[in-house]
């Protein structure tokens, strides 16, 4: 069903499909897929303890607001994110100032790193299989097109 603003009696007189649900229905159904993925392999982490863990694996000692932006999520979410890491001793952390901290993995979260990046290899299959590369190059270029013209 495609989502539309409004009542449901006048959807064959819409032009076209609400972009932002039908985006927003896709994330949540990859972070839904990813969750299932991440507990398949009986690992006690969530899809947005996950994509900091990715962050870190390429750039370790990143300041949190860096990772924030990197992933597109507010700072607040990522700082509570990153707490619940620390106390699962998946990361630490290191102050830099009132506004911002340094995290760092710890040997715990370093270890997971080749499963995490086997659920992300596995993951990135399955959507291969769904959309076809060029499908995929172009969806990419328009979804970047749209968030450049800010």
């Amino acid at each position: 069903m495609d989502c539309y603003i409004g009542t449901m009696t006048n959807v064959s007189e819409y032009p076209m499909p609400n972009l932002g649900c039908l985006i927003g229905a896709v994330y949540q159904q990859q972070l839904s897929g990813l969750a299932s993925a991440l507990a398949e392999r009986g690992l006690d982490i969530i899809p947005s303890e996950y994509l900091v863990l990715r962050s870190l694996y390429g750039c370790d000692g990143m300041q949190q607001c860096d990772v924030a932006a990197l992933l597109g999520k507010d700072k607040a979410g990522v700082s509570r994110c990153v707490s619940a890491m620390e106390r699962k001793g998946l990361v630490g952390v290191q102050t830099v100032s009132h506004k911002c901290r340094r995290v760092w993995l710890t040997e715990k979260g370093r270890e997971l790193e080749y499963v995490l990046l086997k659920v992300a290899e596995e993951r990135h299959k399955a959507l291969n299989d769904l959309v076809s590369a060029e499908d995929m190059k172009t969806f990419v270029k328009v979804l970047k097109q749209i968030l450049q013209s800010k």
